[in-house]
């Protein structure tokens, strides 16, 4: 979708609260309790006459090829061309087709299209598309390399201490960070935009991977920022990390359709053993984002983790948080003090704690910044991850339900 049709769709009116997995407004270490309002809310809206739709396997006249991802997706477009065919539905009006993530496409239809579509046989859901930004970070100054830092003088930040890093790895797998880009030349990164996407930009020679707005840079230096003298190390110093830039802009716009075809990119150019990172997520919970993630993970054998999302609620009430699977690992946070944060989701499938209060990681800008949320907890199990199996130390203190969430910790096998 040309991202002058996205931005012209934020006319529509606001309609549902969506709540971004890290802090944006506050940037001390929090107690327990706290003003939830210092925790950035974000409207969403349906994007109007705009759908997801999702098909039966078993209805399609072919089968998903895994080795031959152009050849499957020539062959979906096909079948979504002969359904316009028999709907009478312009193939101008088609905006994204699904072979990976999910068997379907996004399309801008009509309501009297949209329900002829969706009582089609070989449709399994049809789901409205939604829009919406996170908004622009504090005006908080960040810390300069070589300057507020100094030089020499590399900092190991609280949390990866706290998971028993840093950690070395020569392994051949990659962390993708499914966000909002990264900085494609800090110099404390160790970036493959070969292997990164754009899902905003149609053709390949647009594509953006650059870090617009912060967010995505700092859970980059989580989990890889490199061991040198300056700066901020990561859990997995010098590690690949990936730019899948999902949200862009300085204020972060973003699609669920445009999620998923991030979802989707991963389960392209990721290995088995690879590691994506989630720091998203929202209560307009989308089915088929939800899938799209179990999907890719479980195709592929590539772990997804996942922000369990600040709004001190179960971590069932927020999409993809709730997604349990067998490669999927859903993360809450703690404070320096191993104690819950108060803002954190808590519950089923929340798997570990990790630190996300305070984190100090890298910036765009070639900057550095502490940030809060439960975006920060999830980079260190994605680090740890990359290593293998996670062990614990403990489990996070004053946590609101019994039993308590884990302190993800280096696997003693290692």
């Amino acid at each position: 979708m040309k991202r002058q049709r996205f931005l012209k769709a934020f006319l529509l009116p606001s309609l549902i609260l969506l709540f971004f997995s890290c802090s944006e407004q506050n940037h001390q270490e929090l107690d327990t309790v706290g003003n939830p309002d210092l925790f950035e809310s974000i409207s969403t809206v349906p994007i109007e006459d705009q759908y997801i739709v999702v098909l039966h396997e078993n209805q399609l006249s072919f089968r998903y090829d895994e080795e031959d991802y152009e050849g499957s997706q020539i062959l979906m477009r096909r079948e979504v061309d002969g359904m316009f065919k028999q709907y009478k539905i312009s193939e101008d009006n088609l905006e994204r087709v699904y072979s990976m993530a999910l068997t379907g496409f996004c399309a801008r239809m009509d309501q009297s299209k949209m329900e002829m579509v969706r009582n089609d046989p070989r449709v399994k859901y049809v789901e409205q598309d939604r829009m919406g930004t996170l908004g622009k970070p504090s005006d908080k100054p960040p810390f300069k390399v070589n300057e507020d830092l100094g030089p020499n003088t590399q900092v190991v930040p609280w949390g990866i201490k706290r998971v028993g890093g840093p950690f070395s790895y020569s392994g051949r797998n990659s962390v993708f960070v499914i966000d909002t880009g990264i900085q494609l030349d800090h110099p404390d990164l160790n970036v493959d935009s070969k292997k990164g996407f754009d899902a905003y930009n149609s053709k390949r020679k647009d594509w953006n991977m650059d870090d617009e707005h912060g967010h995505g840079t700092h859970v980059a230096g989580t989990i890889g920022a490199l061991d040198n003298n300056f700066g901020v190390v990561g859990v997995v110093p010098g590690v690949t990390v990936v730019p899948v830039k999902i949200f862009f802009g300085p204020r972060a716009d973003y699609t669920y359709s445009g999620m998923i075809a991030g979802i989707e990119h991963v389960g392209v150019r990721g290995i088995p053993g690879d590691v994506a990172n989630l720091s998203f997520g929202g209560f307009d919970s989308s089915t088929a984002l939800d899938e799209a993630v179990l999907r890719v993970s479980e195709k592929r054998r590539i772990w997804m983790i996942i922000a369990s999302g600040n709004s001190r609620l179960p971590a069932t009430a927020f999409s993809p948080a709730r997604v349990k699977g067998k490669y999927t690992i859903t993360v809450s946070a703690f404070d320096s003090r191993d104690r819950y944060a108060w803002f954190s989701h808590y519950g089923e499938p929340i798997q570990f704690g990790a630190p996300g209060v305070s984190v100090l990681s890298t910036w765009a800008g070639n900057r550095y910044r502490l940030e809060t949320g439960t975006s920060m907890a999830a980079p260190h199990v994605s680090g740890l991850r990359l290593l293998g199996d996670i062990d614990s130390d403990g489990y996070v203190l004053n946590y609101p339900i019994s039993p308590s969430d884990p302190i993800a910790f280096r696997s003693n096998n290692r």
